[in-house]
């Protein structure tokens, strides 16, 4: 399978997206630029979906979207698909616990804090919304987006 990787440059720092020959985001991690990892001249349609996601993300941290719509595609063993699934689901603007959701999927709270931080695509699995023990200061930043203060980079 052929994937594309991009630079993104955002409000939030250096952005590295790979998408799939489908046009699915499979994984938006925050990190400095390599590269190594940028791909050549994609397709028109590949294009399209980076520039879909750009402006997405500038929506986001605007504050004018709270729903997502880039297709997904996240590597992942099943069960931290299903944990994904999951922090999927947490609405706008609210929080969990990793108990809360070891609960509703009846796993241990360990699982799930080790599905949240290893989570392969930042802001539209939105892990920052599980209150993670030891968490750096980017989810709380992204809480208090979400929570109507405007986004502030940490």
């Amino acid at each position: 399978m052929i994937l594309w990787h991009y630079e993104l440059n955002t409000p939030m720092g250096p952005m590295r997206a790979t998408f799939d020959g489908r046009g699915r985001l499979s994984e938006l991690v925050i990190e400095g630029f390599d590269p190594r990892q940028t791909s050549p001249l994609p397709p028109k349609e590949q294009r399209e979906a980076k520039r879909f996601l750009d402006r997405q993300i500038d929506a986001y941290l605007a504050g004018t979207l709270r729903t997502f719509t880039v297709p997904l595609d996240p590597q992942g063993n099943p069960t931290s698909l299903r944990v994904w699934d999951l922090v999927r689901a947490i609405p706008y603007g609210q929080v969990r616990r990793p108990d809360h959701l070891a609960t509703a999927l009846g796993l241990e709270e360990d699982v799930i804090v080790m599905a949240c931080a290893t989570n392969p695509i930042t802001l539209l699995i939105p892990a920052h919304r599980v209150i993670l023990p030891g968490e750096g200061p980017l989810p709380k930043a992204l809480r208090e987006l979400e929570s109507g203060h405007g986004w502030k980079k940490p």
